[in-house]
């Protein structure tokens, strides 16, 4: 039979649709890119907020409205994890649901193919220049204006050895960065009483995979930074000195009713990954408007960014979410002042994303190739584009370099200019 799969959400959710497919390849169902000539039709959702649920719904109704006769619609994921009823009513024409995580189950409802025929259940459709290595699931922390932890559960660490087999199939098929994600990093291994479970793993992954030159962190949770894991960092070779750590706001006022680490817990993160690796990048993320939200709050919000001067700064106006605690919070705030605040916030973010970039004229910086065919600049030169350790794929810069090199590839460089986020660079002459 063939699928077509659809993956909506965040980056934890491809690699759910490669273990999908993976189980459905092992079962010898076959991938199909057009969706008119598929059999199946399957929808790996997003239920992380309204505007994600929505997201979702729409292109479910989108696939079965022009769905063939003999098409089936397959809907998984978080959605279906927390509202399958509301799935199924709002679009009758799906033909069946599942939860999130539930890959095998999907393999199993459909069967074994007629053309079954035999791949490793490892096996990830997709490999590329970088690979996203999940580590866990679900998650313990409080964030009142977060539904994850009904969607998923309890964190629940992966086994340590199925993750470096991953890895090394990654590496097999020439994966040159692996980022670690999970709902939080930096809680690998608590749930087996091992508090360093991170930095452990790093050490496990840095050994079994040194043919990848890059490994990247994110998701990490404040307050959770160990210094072992720090050191670990600035001494493994292939560990990129790059760490995203959601902050979500700071004022310990705000931080308080997200039920979230103090700005005490946030700066001893900070400083011992700093301390550690001078030259770190660092990326976070930001609320702005939650309910109760002062203007002196978010004023406070400013200072702290100002004093970190992070290297990347996503922000999200607060969206209300059903099932949350923050749902019922009072003093929601007006949304004029929320999207003015979210203006202010992303103005002082780029002026400090373009002086960190404009800081690195001058300097030696490897970039990793990720484009298959060279672009033109306004000199009709060709330009390789990819990305320095110090962005992460899809979500920071990009380096845009003199030449043409190959995907995979990572070329020594100097800094000739620097753009609010990106950098333009020429081959190191050396």
């Amino acid at each position: 039979m063939k699928y077509h799969l659809k993956t909506l959400g965040c980056a934890k959710n491809t690699v759910d649709s490669w273990r999908m497919e993976s189980a459905l390849r092992s079962s010898g169902h076959i991938p199909s890119f057009d969706k008119q000539d598929a059999d199946l039709l399957l929808v790996n959702t997003c239920g992380f907020i309204d505007e994600a649920s929505q997201e979702s719904l729409d292109a479910i109704r989108d696939l079965d409205s022009n769905r063939g006769k003999n098409q089936q619609l397959w809907v998984a994921g978080c959605l279906t994890q927390i509202a399958s009823e509301r799935v199924k009513k709002e679009i009758p024409g799906v033909d069946h649901t599942f939860g999130a995580e539930e890959w095998d189950s999907i393999a199993m409802e459909l069967g074994p193919s007629e053309e079954s025929y035999d791949i490793p259940a490892a096996t990830m459709p997709g490999a590329s220049v970088s690979a996203y290595l999940k580590i866990s699931d679900g998650c313990d922390r409080p964030c009142t204006f977060c539904i994850i932890p009904k969607i998923k559960g309890r964190m629940k660490s992966d086994d340590q050895q199925r993750l470096l087999a991953e890895a090394r199939m990654h590496a097999y098929a020439g994966a040159k960065e692996l980022v670690l994600i999970a709902q939080d990093t930096t809680a690998f291994g608590e749930d087996n009483k091992d508090k360093d479970g991170l930095a452990h793993l790093l050490e496990a992954l840095s050994e079994a995979v040194p043919e990848v030159p890059w490994i990247r962190l994110m998701y990490a949770y404040p307050g959770k930074v160990t210094p072992k894991l720090a050191e670990t960092m600035s001494i493994l070779p292939n560990i990129v000195p790059y760490v995203d750590m959601p902050l979500q706001h700071g004022s310990d006022a705000t931080l308080r009713r997200m039920k979230r680490p103090s700005l005490r817990k946030a700066n001893q993160s900070l400083e011992l990954l700093t301390n550690a690796m001078p030259e770190i990048a660092l990326r976070t993320t930001f609320i702005v408007g939650f309910p109760g939200e002062t203007e002196s709050e978010f004023l406070e919000l400013l200072d702290f960014i100002k004093e970190w001067k992070f290297d990347h700064i996503g922000a999200f106006s607060y969206s209300p979410q059903r099932g949350t605690p923050a749902f019922e919070h009072e003093g929601s705030v007006d949304s004029a002042v929320v999207a003015d605040r979210f203006s202010r916030l992303m103005t002082l973010a780029q002026d400090i994303s373009s002086s960190r970039t404009k800081d690195l004229v001058g300097e030696r910086v490897e970039v990793l190739i990720e484009s298959e065919e060279p672009g033109e600049n306004a000199d009709g030169d060709l330009i390789s584009i990819g990305r320095s350790f110090r962005d992460a794929p899809e979500v920071d810069g990009m380096a845009f370099v003199k030449g043409v090199f190959k995907p995979g590839e990572i070329v020594p460089t100097v800094v000739k200019g620097a753009l609010p986020y990106d950098l333009l660079c020429y081959p190191a002459s050396d």
